[in-house]
């Protein structure tokens, strides 16, 4: 027994946990994507609550640009076999995962044909996946222990998925007193700095711009503001009081750690992603690799 929280995709649960043992998907949703969302139950009854609701091609966008690009996931998938394949013997390739998984349409899959899986996707997965589930291969395990962000990347790639709703579910985790929202959209710090990193790189390369100076200006150039106050401290202990735009003072914050006259808080972090993935969606063509 327990209360669930669950992530679905046009109606399916493909992801879910229970009281205080879930996977974050808040970062998969854009800002303002807190909605009511319909919540079903046994008997087929039906509530309406708020829940986390985009697009699965929304969530694409954002899987792509914050760490897993299509060669990204490739090299997570190879790495977890490898290390799986430590204490057991799976002989799974990325292709043959990605061929198997997308060859589900969630256009025309419904609950009564996970419900022979007492509705849980991932023995869904691991029945569709049976042909490489032999001697020590211990798929399900393996399925289980999965990132699952590489999952649905995977889901990802038939597109005529991607414009179905993508739902998150969490509002009976709160209400039982497991988790507040706070908790729900609490960050991975660690891990948003290392894409701060490489989209602020990746954008930067796009531009041309070969130093942060103008590459201020190109993010000025595309609707940011230089209403940042950064101290920059100079090699004779000196300090310099400028204003940038944000996710150049956050890229400096990142950089100049020994500057003690800065502060990174989580809500800047945070915003400064959003701001670049908002210029990355609006250039004319894609930054190269992130598909």
């Amino acid at each position: 027994m327990g209360t669930a929280i669950t992530l679905s995709l046009n109606g399916i649960d493909i992801d879910w946990g229970k009281n205080r043992h879930w996977n974050n998907h808040h970062w998969l949703f854009p800002p303002g994507s807190l909605t009511d969302v319909e919540y079903l139950y046994a008997n087929d009854i039906i509530e309406t609550k708020p829940g986390f609701q985009t697009t699965l091609d929304e969530a694409y966008f954002r899987l792509c640009h914050l760490g897993y690009s299509h060669q990204e996931t490739k090299t997570k998938f190879d790495i977890a076999v490898a290390r799986w394949n430590r204490t057991a013997d799976l002989r799974l390739s990325f292709e043959d995962f990605q061929g198997v998984l997308t060859s589900v349409d969630f256009a025309s899959l419904t609950p009564a044909d996970l419900a022979p899986y007492v509705w849980d996707f991932r023995a869904f997965m691991a029945d569709l996946l049976a042909a490489w589930d032999s001697g020590d291969a211990m798929l399900e395990e393996f399925i289980a222990s999965l990132d699952f962000a590489i999952t649905l990347r995977v889901l990802a790639d038939r597109v005529d998925n991607r414009p179905l709703p993508l739902r998150w579910h969490h509002q009976d985790l709160i209400d039982s007193g497991w988790a507040s929202l706070d908790d729900l959209t609490d960050i991975d710090r660690q891990t948003l700095i290392v894409n701060h990193t490489k989209m602020v790189g990746r954008l930067q390369d796009y531009a041309g711009k070969t130093s942060m100076k103008e590459f201020d200006n190109w993010l000025v150039n595309h609707g940011l503001h230089r209403s940042t106050p950064y101290s920059r401290m100079n090699q004779d202990g000196t300090v310099t009081h400028q204003m940038t735009t944000l996710p150049s003072a956050v890229r400096n914050m990142i950089h100049h750690p020994e500057n003690p006259h800065n502060t990174l808080s989580d809500d800047n972090l945070q915003e400064s992603v959003e701001a670049l993935l908002r210029i990355a969606k609006l250039l004319p063509s894609p930054i190269p690799g992130l598909t």
